[in-house]
């Protein structure tokens, strides 16, 4: 009896202890099966494994340097060019020597040099040219250039240009070249040719071209530019240089310097006078120079109008025409300030008196 008694105490308290039985007299809850195994199972717990966080990608694998990124080539960018010449050419000694040296030279993203076109021109005529130079630090290109004379050329001034080509970039390099002649004096008093000279009227552009003769005596060479003044009268075609005058008397009665003939009415003559003294220049009309002003003749600079009646005899050959080009670099007018208390001569006369000429 005892025995069970012991044993029904035994499993109260268990009951008590697991919260099976009421407390203070609280309804009996019926505990669902699957609490039921759950609390009838082995409730030793296992142990606790450590909390693992995912390792970072910089941790799970080696750092890796970047790769370098290849640098683009820079062009022309940091390269430097330096000409030299002779400074002096002749007609007897036409070839003049050009040295083109790159000291410095970039060449990021192209160690073994850039291949590039040289050119050179004379006056913005092309003379020579490479298209496959190669392009490298202390690179000394040497460049023979031989320069045309016109038989009848005096003494002037070229300008030598060089110019690297690279993709889209150029690199440019300039000297003064003189080109040693005789005087045109000199020229023009030569027997043997008589007429060293041809006149051309571009009518279309208001410039005059005047032509030398080539070693095989034809008129190829271009030696003088000017701007003029044409009109609707003047004509077109070939016509030969007739009489000259110092001073004529001009349509309006108006008159003009170093006057020559051309055909009939038409003339080579300075811009208008309002008399036949220098000091009574129109103004207004020397600035429509290079522009369509006259009734037909061809009026010049002072200048321009005097060369002609100085070297060009009659017989000298004209010839008056329309063309989309020019052979020479157009020219370019330097305005007269018609309030300038000098506005009354021509600034290009070469007349000691000319108040232009004056320094001081």
């Amino acid at each position: 009896m005892k025995n069970h008694l012991g044993l029904c105490m035994i499993l109260l308290s268990l009951l008590l202890l697991t919260g099976c039985l009421p407390v203070n007299g609280a309804e009996i809850d019926y505990i669902p099966a699957a609490v039921s195994v759950s609390l009838s199972a082995d409730t030793t717990a296992a142990p606790t494994e450590p909390t693992r966080s995912e390792p970072t990608e910089a941790l799970r694998k080696p750092t890796e340097p970047e790769p370098e990124t290849e640098r683009p080539d820079v062009g022309l960018s940091g390269t430097a060019m330096q000409i030299s010449c002779d400074s002096i050419v002749s007609a007897d000694n036409p070839e003049l020597f050009v040295s083109v040296c790159f000291p410095r030279v970039d060449l990021t993203g192209a160690p073994e040099g850039r291949i590039c076109a040289l050119t050179m021109e004379l006056d913005g005529t092309s003379v020579w040219e490479n298209k496959e130079f190669r392009l490298l630090p202390g690179t000394i290109e040497s460049v023979p250039v031989t320069v045309s004379f016109a038989r009848y050329q005096a003494d002037s001034t070229v300008k030598l240009t060089a110019t690297l080509h690279y993709q889209d970039e150029t690199l440019t390099q300039e000297a003064n070249v003189e080109l040693q002649n005789v005087p045109d004096e000199v020229y023009a008093a030569r027997s043997g040719d008589k007429l060293p000279y041809l006149i051309q009227v571009v009518r279309n552009q208001n410039v005059v071209i005047v032509y030398g003769k080539d070693s095989a005596g034809n008129y190829t060479m271009p030696v003088r530019s000017w701007l003029c003044s044409t009109g609707r009268a003047t004509p077109y075609g070939n016509y030969k240089l007739g009489r000259k005058q110092e001073w004529g008397l001009l349509f309006g009665g108006v008159w003009g310097q170093y006057v020559c003939d051309i055909t009939g009415d038409i003339l080579f003559h300075s811009v208008p006078y309002t008399s036949p003294q220098k000091n009574c220049l129109e103004a207004e009309e020397y600035n429509k120079l290079g522009t369509a002003a006259s009734m037909g003749c061809v009026r010049l600079t002072a200048e321009s109008a005097k060369w002609i009646y100085d070297y060009c005899p009659a017989g000298t050959p004209i010839s008056i025409v329309d063309l989309d080009a020019l052979s020479m670099p157009r020219p370019e007018l330097q305005p007269i300030d018609t309030e300038d208390p000098r506005a009354g001569w021509d600034p290009t006369d070469p007349d000691a008196a000319n108040p232009w000429r004056k320094t001081d």
